[in-house]
């Protein structure tokens, strides 16, 4: 027994030397490393430099260490987004290289009717069909060029709109929550005074102190999507990932179309791209069968060149069709929404009066906390739908406004 015990502590010994050891040498490269670390310049060509606030790369690139926006702050109305949407974005630099693209095919169609007049006058061989074909196509794709412009800048519009005032209503949804968890708030603070005087049960207490946690969980979650929109936003106008941007415009009920649905739809027939590229593509394709008549009608080419007719005839009858339901669905989505947002008005209003008498009902032991937290409830949730209706309702008139003219879709060329 006593050699057993003499060995143990000559083991346990022994690991205590190599522990101290190691210890020792673990503190030494420590040490070591804290004083190269001392006597290392401050930046190095890729190094991280860190101060207080963000930290910097070799390629100059802020790296914000928390969710804080930060930079001087820009103060940002709508119609400042759009300006500089349409300056400096690449979706409006895209805008117009496409339509130079449709420019420079337009010139290329011109260059072929070029070589074939002088062919022709060399006694070339081309035939007429050719040369109206080629005669459409470059008309078409010099007057559609600034159309498809147009409509990718309406789109870019639409798009800045949509994200501008979709940032907005988020900051709506963290307010409504910072609202709701504050009536929680004043409702534990009033159950804590009637548990003290022994009106309430233990339970009221308790039931209240979740809500409040419940409401800080939610006030949690609005910011958190709060500041994913931001990001998106930022990176969608150009701005860093994390610059202060404040938007001044807030989303207000704005007037119903006055352009009524009739004219709206005669605009949209004489101005959307489906409409021109659907004639267009009858023109071609009649010129192009005119090439093949005298090939059998069982012949290949006569026969694809006959379906494209067909084809590009359909789509023409259609596309009159498939513009004006586009238009009157985007009537009916303007008055169904309208509609919406003036019933959320009132629900709102009911809402709060409903939550402010049920308060007033518990203060005097008349009504349970259920019932207050049920009112809370309704009223929050009346927000939070008036805000999302009236945002799809002011995108909807946009939407609608849009649809009378060139629309947001380009003509293929």
């Amino acid at each position: 027994m006593r050699k057993l015990l003499c060995t143990s502590l000559v083991l346990l010994l022994i690991l205590s030397g190599v522990t101290a050891a190691f210890a020792a040498e673990a503190n030494k490269d420590t040490t070591a490393a804290a004083s190269t670390e001392a006597a290392a310049p401050k930046t190095t060509g890729a190094a991280v430099t860190t101060d207080s606030d963000s930290e910097t790369t070799g390629a100059a690139v802020t790296i914000i260490p928390d969710m804080t926006f930060t930079g001087d702050p820009i103060k940002l109305s709508l119609d400042a987004a759009y300006k500089k949407m349409e300056a400096d974005s690449p979706q409006a630099e895209v805008a117009d290289l496409n339509r130079q693209i449709d420019l420079g095919i337009s010139k290329g169609y011109s260059e072929k009717v070029s070589l074939i007049n002088k062919s022709k006058e060399a006694g070339g061989d081309y035939s007429t069909t050719d040369k109206n074909i080629l005669s459409i196509q470059k008309e078409y794709a010099a007057t559609q060029a600034a159309k498809n412009f147009e409509a990718e800048m309406n789109q870019l519009k639409s798009d800045t709109m949509k994200n501008y005032y979709t940032l907005k209503e988020l900051e709506n949804q963290v307010q409504i929550a910072k609202d709701n968890l504050a009536l929680k708030e004043k409702l534990l603070s009033n159950t804590q005074l009637k548990f003290k005087l022994g009106t309430v049960a233990k339970s009221d207490l308790l039931q209240a102190e979740i809500s409040v946690n419940e409401a800080k969980d939610q006030l949690l979650a609005a910011q958190n999507g709060l500041s994913t929109m931001k990001m998106g936003f930022n990176q969608f106008m150009g701005y860093g990932l994390m610059q202060n941007v404040t938007l001044t415009d807030a989303i207000k009920e704005v007037a119903m179309p006055k352009k009524s649905l009739s004219d709206t739809i005669k605009d949209a027939l004489k101005s959307r791209n489906e409409i021109h590229e659907a004639e267009y593509q009858v023109k071609v394709s009649t010129l192009n069968l005119n090439n093949y008549n005298a090939y059998p009608r069982s012949s290949s080419k006569y026969i694809d060149a006959k379906m494209s007719l067909l084809l590009a005839e359909t789509n023409k009858k259609n596309a009159p069709l498939t513009v004006e339901s586009d238009v009157r669905t985007k009537y009916m989505a303007v008055n169904e929404k309208y509609s919406a947002v003036q019933t959320g008005k009132k629900s709102v209003e009911n809402a709060k009066e409903s939550e402010r008498l049920a308060q007033l009902q518990y203060d005097a032991g008349m009504a349970t906390l259920s019932d207050v937290e049920g009112a809370q409830l309704a009223y929050y949730n009346a927000q939070l739908s008036y805000s999302k209706t009236l945002l799809e309702y002011n995108l909807a008139v946009y939407d609608y406004e849009l649809a009378g003219t060139v629309g947001t879709k380009s003509a293929k060329i």
